[in-house]
């Protein structure tokens, strides 16, 4: 066997596992991509049913007028993040690039999703703590009482772990679109 021969087959068999590692790495991107909305959902949906459980008892028709504009906002907010999500994935094109480009997709939707999270969490307390603060004050509950600790102290624990869970992805993710970034630019100055 000559040396281009060689060559050529160890140019081949290279192109071919990039190839097969293109495909994983665009299976999983778009796994990734499905769990988001799912998060995404679910952040939502929780939201939504948290606000809509705190309706119920709503102290006066501030609290309820509050919890209904923060309830509208998170639907709106929802509904908004979903159509430029569906706009983002239209986008991605069926060129040789497209593993760069759906790798890249992800990691926007993944930055835009902690920022959702973010913005709902934010609405959320806006709603909440005159809720927490008024019923604390009409069920005179203390400190240490466990109707307290279910009603506030929980859900704020969850809402404290879920805002660190978004403010680690959003790092994570701006992480990778640099290096995807990167491997664009050495992708086109060779080609």
């Amino acid at each position: 066997m000559s040396d281009w021969e060689q060559l050529q087959a160890e140019w081949q068999r290279a192109g071919e596992r990039a190839a097969a590692d293109a495909t994983q790495l665009i299976a999983k991107a778009r796994r990734g991509r499905l769990v988001h909305r799912l998060i995404e959902g679910a952040v939502a949906g929780a939201a939504l049913l948290i606000t809509a459980a705190a309706l119920r008892h709503a102290g006066n028709p501030f609290e309820a007028a509050l919890g209904l504009i923060v309830g509208i906002a998170i639907a709106a907010l929802w509904v908004q993040h979903g159509r430029l999500r569906v706009k983002e994935d239209g986008a991605v094109s069926e060129s040789s690039l497209m593993h760069l480009d759906v790798l890249a997709s992800v990691c926007r939707q993944q930055v835009r999703l902690a920022r959702f999270v973010r913005i709902v969490l934010g609405l959320e307390l806006v709603f909440l703590t005159p809720w927490w603060v008024i019923g604390s004050r009409i069920h005179h509950r203390t400190l240490l009482d466990p109707a307290f600790w279910l009603t506030v102290w929980l859900p704020a624990a969850g809402m404290v772990a879920v805002f660190v869970w978004s403010v680690r992805m959003r790092r994570r993710a701006r992480a990778e679109l640099a290096a995807v970034e990167r491997l664009r630019a050495e992708f086109e100055a060779s080609a």
